[in-house]
């Protein structure tokens, strides 16, 4: 994914230029590389669960794991 462009997914992204490692939620717009401040492509290393953008029945499963 380029800079400027939505991130299709919430985790840990890397920078392929400076190799600089970020945290974005999916929908948030991807940055310039904050080290070299240039335009840059960024490759998701890892996603993350953001409560918020979980359902109701989900958010209740992660606060009652025996729930299920």
């Amino acid at each position: 994914m380029k800079t400027s462009q939505d991130a299709p997914a919430s985790g840990v992204y890397i920078s392929e230029c400076c190799e600089v490692k970020l945290m974005f939620s999916k929908g948030d717009t991807l940055w310039r590389c904050p080290e070299c401040e240039r335009l840059c492509n960024w490759e998701l290393m890892t996603t993350t669960v953001i409560p918020n953008q979980l359902e109701s029945e989900e958010r209740v499963a992660m606060r009652h794991p025996t729930w299920r």
